[in-house]
């Protein structure tokens, strides 16, 4: 009989937790002995939250893999009811999305092909076909019939399959890196149908023939042979991905116009459900779901959740040893008091919330504790202000700035009971100047005097403030994050529009320099972190508008990305607190006007080992 070092080449470990170490892989045997048991590491498939999409779109086409995927094109529905088609595109690096190249010629329901270094985008109502290196689109050598919504495909940005299309199309394409060539038609005409492969060896399925379709077609360069029907007709799927032996698809719309969370799995000869789902249902992704020739891991992102209703929504599919749960920002306990244009500080367990503003009323001078769970009235402030400086901790607070029928350079100390006057900033400033540090290590920065936007920076030493070198440009209305000696000021507003800025810049303590700039500029929103792993969140691009955010975008020193988004809508003055592992927004205005009493928690992307305990049942 052989033993288990002979099959697997490992011997059975003796541990004292559920780890392997550096060997962890699949069906590895384990003795646990904290838990007196014998285990294994399991490979399973599922579905995970990830970051959104910058623009919620429909009918947008993705290509590459699920850590370095691209996303362009798509439609927006106008108020009229016509498609407003887009031209930008999205790259995504397993974290977040950032802005990638804008396209030539506005592109939905089109095909794409290849990575997102060397991509492939055509088709799309038009014959247009262009290019993507990963910086730039190009134009290339048109197709040879225009043609609708996508049919089947698949391939890469040099060798690529275009089967089908609307209205009623079996044309047949292939693209060799250069001009597209008409090739064998499909067996019966196909569009809104999925493909995965390579040229040579490629896999048609699903669509819409004369109703929604389950046929299997193969692809061998030349011809196309029926090989089986898939167990769940579907047509617009929001994700394909694999190889023509191994291929997946997620979401899409059934025969009964049903929008599926479902997905199947074909294994080379026939098709099978999976046991992982989509968070989402939904349909109508212009072109492959990200994941390229991956048979282990995918990407869904945007579609069509309902009639002309578009989401960002991103989901990331992983067959593996361990479990991922998305990032996710969760509902904490209300404030008592709703407030907007209000003063945060502290961390997520341990949160302090101060003055801002109610409807008309004047300036709040309330102050109340979180504890992780709910809010508690503390003693007040001794003046009303509102958007002002905030720094320190829950025990060891501090409050600058801000307006309070004037703008104002009061400054007070909170010691976890009540606040105290402390000596007052040199610069009276408000709407939207920014702080961070300790109680005893302090900046507050930018802001509006009255007269100007200020890049004003001044330190705080537990006694005084002090100036110290200004923002390269005067703004406010900012967020911030970190410390008095490697702070962060993001977006925010000169004033020369009602635009939003997406302009960043890291303090070292001296002087302020210009880094990369945010996905999505804001003003008033939340931020909260460190300079390094920092967050910034809610708040409005346009005031004119005042459309409130629910976007987020974390930044790891170097870049911005997308991350999860909030539960609720808000701008104008949003309260925040935390780290980017346990960070907190509270209050702010809602998408009606009114003030907001609603808290949300944010937790990162986490993992988990999938563990079976084996029994003698």
């Amino acid at each position: 009989m052989s033993t288990y070092e002979q099959l697997k080449g490992l011997k059975v470990k003796y541990l004292s937790a559920d780890t392997s170490g550096d060997r962890l892989q699949e069906g590895e045997l384990f003795y646990n002995s904290s838990d007196f048991g014998l285990k294994s590491h399991i490979a399973v498939g599922a579905w995970s939250a990830g970051a959104n999409l910058l623009v919620a779109k429909i009918a947008n086409g993705n290509v590459g893999l699920q850590t370095a995927a691209l996303s362009c094109g798509g439609f927006i529905n106008a108020s009229d009811g016509n498609p407003d088609r887009k031209t930008d595109s999205e790259e995504y690096d397993g974290t977040g999305w950032t802005t990638g190249g804008t396209m030539n010629t506005a592109k939905s329901s089109g095909v794409t092909y290849g990575t997102q270094t060397a991509a492939l985008a055509a088709q799309g109502e038009s014959v247009n076909s262009e290019e993507y290196n990963g910086t730039a689109w190009t134009e290339g050598n048109n197709m040879g019939t225009a043609r609708g919504e996508n049919g089947i495909q698949f391939g890469i940005q040099t060798a690529a399959v275009a089967a089908g299309g609307s209205p009623n199309k079996a044309l047949v394409e292939e693209y060799d890196g250069t001009s597209w060539s008409e090739v064998n038609n499909l067996p019966a005409a196909n569009f809104a149908g999925h493909g995965a492969g390579t040229l040579t060896a490629g896999l048609g399925f699903g669509g819409y023939t004369t109703a929604t379709a389950a046929e299997t077609l193969a692809y061998d360069g030349t011809n196309w042979t029926d090989v089986g029907n898939m167990n769940l007709a579907r047509r617009n799927g929001t994700a394909n991905f694999g190889t023509a032996s191994l291929a997946y698809v997620a979401g899409g719309i059934t025969p009964t116009g049903n929008r599926q969370t479902t997905g199947a799995i074909y294994d080379g000869t026939s098709w099978a459900a999976l046991s992982a789902s989509l968070g989402t249902g939904r349909q109508h992704n212009g072109g492959m779901g990200a994941g390229g020739s991956s048979t282990t891991s995918g990407l869904a992102c945007g579609g069509n959740i309902a009639p002309n209703n578009s989401t960002g929504a991103t989901e990331e599919f992983n067959i593996s040893t361990s479990t991922v749960t998305g990032a996710a920002w969760a509902s904490g306990g209300n404030l008592n008091t709703k407030r907007k244009e209000i003063g945060g500080l502290g961390t997520q367990t341990a949160a302090l919330a101060y003055g801002g503003r109610q409807g008309s009323d004047g300036e709040r001078t309330e102050s109340e504790e979180y504890n992780g769970s709910t809010w508690a009235e503390g003693n007040n402030l001794a003046t009303g202000r509102r958007i002002g400086v905030g720094a320190g901790t829950q025990t060891a607070g501090l409050a600058a700035g801000g307006y309070s029928t004037g703008y104002v350079n009061l400054s007070e100390e909170y010691n976890g009971t009540s606040w105290s006057e402390g000596n007052n900033l040199n610069t009276a400033r408000g709407s939207g100047t920014v702080g961070f540090g300790l109680q005893t290590a302090a900046a507050a920065v930018g802001g509006y005097t009255g007269t100007a936007h200020s890049g004003l920076t001044e330190h705080y030493d537990g006694t005084s403030w002090t100036n110290s070198n200004a923002l390269n440009k005067g703004r406010s209305s900012g967020t911030s994050a970190g410390t008095q000696t490697a702070g962060l000021y993001a977006t925010g507003s000169d004033g020369a529009s009602p635009l939003a800025d997406p302009e960043v810049e890291e303090y070292n303590g001296t002087s302020w320099s210009e880094v990369n700039n945010v996905n999505q500029s804001a003003k008033f929103g939340a931020g909260f972190g460190l300079q390094t792993s920092a967050i910034t969140c809610a708040g409005r691009h346009d005031l004119e508008t005042s459309v409130d955010r629910v976007t987020s975008e974390i930044y790891d020193g170097t870049s911005w990305v997308t991350s999860a988004s909030l539960a609720n809508a808000r701008g104008s003055g949003v309260g925040d607190a935390g780290t980017t592992s346990a960070g907190l927004v509270f209050g702010g205005d809602k998408p009606d006007g009114d003030e907001s009493v609603a808290t949300e928690e944010f937790t990162p992307e986490t993992t988990a080992l999938n563990i079976k305990t084996l029994t003698d049942s």
